[in-house]
């Protein structure tokens, strides 16, 4: 009720200001702050509406008599009071003002509980050293994680004679590697939830899938994630980049392919004690604000959410793209090997070098293209390494030369190297923030199921017709990924 009184009378003084106001100009109260029985503040906005018309004044609420000075929409809500409304009044719908100049947003009194724009990430305490030892830790997990994936493309010869099978069934190596990934996907956070961020990421050493995610995240809670998360991922590719080398050269020499893991089970007992040391005591990152709320937790579970991601045009075609993006990187990686030995007749060791040397163009161009990706635009840039890469592609599948297959492949790496870093910026600024969530976790999960799909289908289309497949299939994939990255709306502003 002292609310409605305040409001009642706060409109009897607009009306009087309004009488002795000429046409066209503002209208103000003659107390422009006023306390309401809650401590809190009130300040008129000027709405630019005619005198003669019907006014409903517009209120700024702040904290303080500071923040109603600042007049910064981060610190206070714009809210439309209509006169005599009731302070418990539950109904809240934003209307634009339309006016330039004036509040973009304005609501009913009360105003929401949810603040329209987002707040700051906390900052993540912790010295400069144990920043750098666990950042060294994350890159030795991601170098072991390369190592591990970058050796499948070139150990497939061998387990196919060792085991007498053809290419289809190889190929179910890449589906069970899918498969280990939804289960760290789904599992992930639970864990680091129930033991700890700093023990999750251990666990995760010998999990390796998991570790990847887990990386992810710790590297978004630092200054400049951009760049350190393009690092962290270059790291990945100096794995892959070093696996096949060594994995060739063993088996070359007559050790059992399989004696090629006990490598893994050597360098996993270092990085796990490093990581251990680095991490034991972090026990969860630091959250945004928004999600700390009590609202936070309804608007979660909220269908409505769930709908919204699945109509959003912007969540399909940048999942789409990733499925195609994964599916052509796995597919080079996977099977080049193969290709070099049977179609270019090449030596295992030359093959092997074909496969280092994309994951090498891999590695160069996730360190090295953000800021030329910034300079000209993400979406022009993805196009032109596209034509770059499709260009490529037809040269290593026309010209019936090693050297040239070689080159080729390797710019190929180069030039699709940042296409995942891409199409998740770009979906940063397409989904509102309440969903990226839900929205990336969908994208992810769709994305890497074409390192499970598409090398399957080149193993069984190798079978019946050749490994011949591996080149024009890549080049389908390309394309599809330009139809999906044109389909993708364009950035214009952050929905929030």
């Amino acid at each position: 009720m002292q609310a409605d009184l305040v409001l009642h009378d706060l409109a009897k003084t607009q009306a009087q200001g309004e009488a002795s106001v000429g046409m066209g100009h503002q209208s103000l109260l003659s107390d422009p702050r006023i306390e309401l029985p809650d401590g809190s503040r009130l300040t008129t906005v000027s709405t630019g509406a005619e005198p003669s018309l019907s006014v409903r004044p517009t209120f700024r609420r702040g904290l303080s008599d500071a923040t109603i000075a600042a007049s910064e929409p981060r610190d206070k809500e714009d809210i439309n009071c209509k006169p005599g409304a009731s302070a418990a009044a539950e109904d809240v719908h934003p209307i634009n003002s339309g006016t330039a100049g004036s509040v973009n947003e304005a609501y009913t009194y009360p105003p929401a509980l949810h603040e329209s724009v987002v707040p700051p990430l906390e900052p993540l305490i912790e010295s400069k050293r144990l920043r750098m030892l666990r950042m060294c830790s994350s890159f030795l997990t991601l170098f072991l994680a390369g190592w591990n994936g970058g050796s499948t493309g070139a150990l497939i010869p061998y387990i196919e004679k060792a085991f007498a099978i053809t290419y289809a069934h190889v190929a179910i190596l890449f589906v069970c590697t899918f498969i280990g990934y939804l289960v760290a996907a789904a599992g992930a956070g639970a864990l680091a939830r129930r033991v700890g961020f700093g023990y999750a990421l251990c666990i995760s050493v010998i999990v390796e899938l998991t570790g990847l995610g887990l990386c992810n995240a710790y590297f978004a809670a630092l200054p400049k994630p951009l760049m350190w998360t393009g690092i962290l991922h270059g790291i990945y590719g100096l794995g892959a980049f070093a696996s096949p080398l060594v994995a060739t050269a063993m088996t070359t020499h007559g050790v059992p392919y399989h004696f090629f893991y006990l490598t893994n089970v050597g360098m996993n007992v270092p990085v796990l004690a490093l990581a251990w040391l680095a991490f034991h005591d972090l026990q969860a990152l630091p959250k945004h604000p928004a999600e700390n709320g009590p609202e936070n937790s309804e608007n979660m579970t909220n269908s409505a959410i769930s709908g919204t991601i699945l109509k959003s045009r912007a969540v399909w075609t940048l999942s789409m793209f990733l499925l195609f993006y994964v599916g052509a990187e796995e597919s080079i990686g996977g099977w080049i090997v193969s290709y070099i030995l049977e179609v270019r007749k090449g030596s295992p060791e030359g093959a092997s070098w074909v496969a280092s040397a994309f994951y090498l163009g891999v590695a160069v161009g996730r360190i090295a293209l953000p800021a030329l990706n910034i300079l000209m635009g993400e979406r022009l840039a993805v196009f032109i390494y596209l034509l770059c890469a499709i260009g490529l592609e037809f040269l290593a599948w026309w010209i019936p030369v090693f050297a040239s297959t070689a080159v080729c492949t390797a710019f190929v790496g180069l030039a699709i190297s940042t296409f995942y870093t891409a199409a998740i910026t770009t979906g940063g600024k397409l989904i509102p923030r309440s969903m990226h969530a839900d929205a990336f976790a969908l994208i992810s999960s769709i994305g890497q199921s074409g390192s499970a799909l598409w090398p399957l289908v080149v193993g069984v289309m190798s079978t019946r017709s050749g490994i011949w497949v591996v080149e024009p299939t890549v080049v389908a994939l390309l394309g599809a990924q330009g139809i999906c990255w044109a389909l993708v709306p364009r950035v214009t502003r952050r929905t929030e």
